[in-house]
């Protein structure tokens, strides 16, 4: 080999081992034992020089605060997840929010949950009875009378109160008011007279009943039935068996009136049934329009109906 040859060791010199350079380095040991030392025993620290008694003890001061952050640099509220925004209103490519019906339902409507129900409408009425002289056939009453039709318009009032979700009870009253005119006949002599005379036939009904709702949102489906008396007022008479006058044969007098213990015509009640339908639409939670029609017929004969009709528009308060 050439070059100079490398030193030997003397015999004062102790063999180390390598180290990381691949040298030998002959104070490694001792630097590794100082460190060990000073790791597990480090050095105490130097206490500061005490104060001299009665010397004032300064206060401890805080440490100082660090400074504020730029602005805008760390926002005021928590972050927030883009998820949690509300969606965009349809049709911006976005499902509408509608709310699913679910069976049996566990959302009720607006019409089942309100107890109480007040409603005015008004009414267009309808006579069909034989009135005493209205026409001029039907002076001589019996079974060949014919009904005529007198027609009128009034107002009527309903209070519903709910039993169970698909039942109320109704109480209802009407008032309507029919103008007629007055029926006159000519003799062989030219000589008129007055049978029937003008004014108006004013009709007061009341009942109580059941009535059927068919809970469908907003569309409120309504079926009625009951009993009831109809108060039926003609203009004083001028002919037997009107109102005032004497009875005719058998205690018999014009509609709605009956023959008293002096033999004279007064004012009666008549019992009817009545049986009708409407329909109800809501639009606003406690409020709703619609329209209905009622038929009376006579307790006694409820075959022959209907000899009183009511229809009209409804505006109803729930609550």
């Amino acid at each position: 080999m050439s070059g100079p040859p490398h030193p030997q060791p003397g015999p004062q010199s102790p063999r180390w081992p390598p180290g990381p350079s691949g040298r030998w380095s002959r104070w490694r040991g001792p630097s590794i034992a100082l460190a060990a030392t000073l790791a597990t025993h480090p050095a105490p620290a130097l206490a500061a020089p005490a104060a001299p008694p009665g010397a004032p003890v300064a206060p401890p001061t805080s440490p100082a605060k660090p400074p504020p952050p730029p602005a805008g640099e760390i926002p005021t509220h928590p972050p927030r997840d883009p998820n949690d925004a509300p969606f965009m209103r349809a049709p911006n490519n976005q499902f509408g929010n509608f709310g699913l019906r679910t069976s049996p339902e566990i959302r009720r409507g607006y019409s089942s949950v309100r107890r109480v129900a007040l409603t005015i409408a008004p009414v267009f009425a309808s006579f069909r009875l034989p009135f005493l002289c209205r026409p001029v056939a039907n002076c001589t009453p019996g079974a060949g009378a014919t009904p005529t039709r007198q027609h009128g318009a009034g107002l009527g009032g309903e209070l519903d109160v709910q039993v169970i979700r698909w039942l109320w009870m109704r109480a209802q009253a009407s008032y309507s008011w029919h103008p007629v005119a007055d029926v006159r006949v000519e003799d062989d002599k030219k000589n008129v007279t007055v049978v029937a005379p003008s004014g108006t036939i004013r009709a007061f009904g009341t009942g109580i009943g059941p009535v059927v709702a068919l809970d469908l949102g907003r569309f409120i489906p309504l079926i009625e039935g009951g009993i009831g008396v109809l108060r039926v007022a003609s203009p004083a008479g001028v002919t037997n068996g009107q109102l005032g006058e004497a009875c005719l044969d058998n205690s018999v007098c014009d509609v709605g009136l009956t023959c008293g213990g002096d033999n004279t015509c007064r004012q009666g009640l008549i019992f009817d049934l009545y049986f009708g339908g409407a329909v109800d639409v809501l639009v606003r939670r406690h409020l709703s329009l619609g329209f209905q029609i009622r038929y009376h017929a006579l307790l006694t004969a409820p075959g022959k109906f209907p000899i009183y009709l009511i229809g009209g528009l409804r505006l109803g308060v729930r609550f």
